[in-house]
């Protein structure tokens, strides 16, 4: 698994991405890469690396194993080794070049889909979607397994089936927040100038105070009347509900020097890049507050 991922690495950074670090967990590793692709073509090279590399190791240690079991018999342990070792490598290399998101299979339909489409957005989205439908199969497959042979590795294609449709919708949600971003400025995505409310309010009296109408955003005020906090009122939700009619708004706010402060006239992608939410302000005022509820909305996904 880490040789496949360091080779996604290696490519990546030939490519002109940056990469983070790698991660290595109980279903495998991922690369984390700091920067999109630039193009099609560096897209499906990056993605083939991996699986290249581990079918290219499991073909290795394979006939390696053959060599060895000739040279040493059939009974000696490094043969046996070897032939695990290759084989596992040849079911990773094989399992990820399945057509959906987010296995590698999946970014070089991606790759594909954007040299013919020239749309990098509905690319992802198509790739992520089959990656919905390869999970359900997986699913299928291990379940119709376990009923008819009651076999432990058919549980693990129900649990690898299931985390490939988490993730095909986390792909999915990531790349329409993506296009939301592309070229959009904040003045285009932020939400109405958002209600002020003292810091000292109780969640229960804000939530009677809007109800159904509840914004997504309230600025808090102190004694003063200056702004101290931008509240996302999604946060209350967080309020155990025998404290809504104790619990002051301000707990759950984030204090205003905390909050970065951009022009409606930024780009999207730039503004959130400081910081999520980012406060809207002209002339020392803040117009508008830019959050996941905003973004999301503009992604065409429930705000929840």
């Amino acid at each position: 698994v880490l040789a496949h991922e360091l080779a996604h690495s290696f490519v990546a950074q030939r490519r002109g991405q940056r990469v983070e670090g790698i991660t290595l967990w109980l279903l495998g590793g991922v690369a984390r890469l700091k920067d999109e692709a630039k193009d099609a073509r560096s897209e499906f090279l990056v993605a083939i690396a991996g699986p290249a590399t581990s079918i290219g190791l499991g073909v290795a240690l394979v006939g390696a194993a053959f060599g060895l079991s000739a040279s040493l018999g059939d009974g000696s342990l490094l043969p046996a080794v070897a032939f695990y070792v290759g084989f596992v490598n040849l079911v990773l290399g094989v399992f990820n070049l399945l057509p959906g998101a987010p296995l590698d299979g999946g970014r070089i339909l991606a790759a594909i889909i954007w040299a013919i489409r020239k749309d990098r957005r509905r690319a992802q989205i198509a790739a992520a979607r089959s990656g919905f439908v390869v999970g359900v199969l997986l699913i299928a497959v291990g379940v119709i397994g376990a009923l008819t042979a009651r076999g432990f590795a058919d549980l693990w294609t129900v649990l690898i089936g299931w985390f490939v449709i988490d993730a095909s919708r986390s792909e999915e949600l990531s790349a329409r927040i993506s296009r939301a971003l592309d070229d959009h400025t904040v003045g285009a995505l932020m939400g109405p100038t958002p209600p002020l409310a003292p810091e000292w309010t109780t969640v229960a009296d804000l939530r009677a105070t809007y109800g159904s109408a509840l914004p997504p955003s309230v600025v808090l005020t102190g004694f003063g009347g200056e702004p101290t906090a931008i509240l996302q009122t999604a946060a209350m939700r967080s309020v155990p509900p025998e404290r809504v009619d104790t619990a002051r708004v301000r707990e759950v706010a984030i204090p205003l020097a905390r909050v970065p402060a951009v022009s409606p006239d930024m780009t999207a992608r730039a503004a959130l890049e400081r910081g999520v939410p980012v406060a809207v302000v002209v002339d020392g005022q803040i117009v508008g507050v830019l959050g996941l509820d905003e973004v999301r909305r503009a992604a065409g996904r429930p705000a929840a």
